[in-house]
C-alpha cells in the first residue's frame, strides 16, 4: 500500500508559479499572466503561450490610445 502513495505523490502536476509572457519573471496571478499582461492577453497584445503576435505594434498602438482616451 505503501508503494500506491508514493505513485500518487509522482503524478501530482505543479502549475507554473511564473507569468508565461515573453521577458516577464512576475508572479502569475491570472491564466498563467502576471496582472498586466493579463490585460495585454486580453486585448490581444500577447498569445496564450505568451508570445506577441506578428502586428504588435499596431495593436499596442490602438492599445494605448484607448487607455490614454479613457
Amino acid at each position: 500500500m505503501g508503494n500506491q502513495k508514493e505513485k500518487q505523490e509522482n503524478n501530482v502536476v505543479q502549475l507554473p508559479s511564473r507569468c508565461k509572457a515573453e521577458g516577464c519573471s512576475k508572479k502569475s496571478e491570472r491564466a498563467e499572466f502576471c496582472n498586466e499582461h493579463f490585460t495585454w492577453f486580453k486585448e490581444g497584445l500577447v498569445t496564450k503561450e505568451g508570445k506577441k503576435p506578428l502586428d504588435f505594434e499596431r495593436k499596442l498602438y490602438y492599445f494605448n490610445r484607448r487607455k490614454s482616451a479613457a
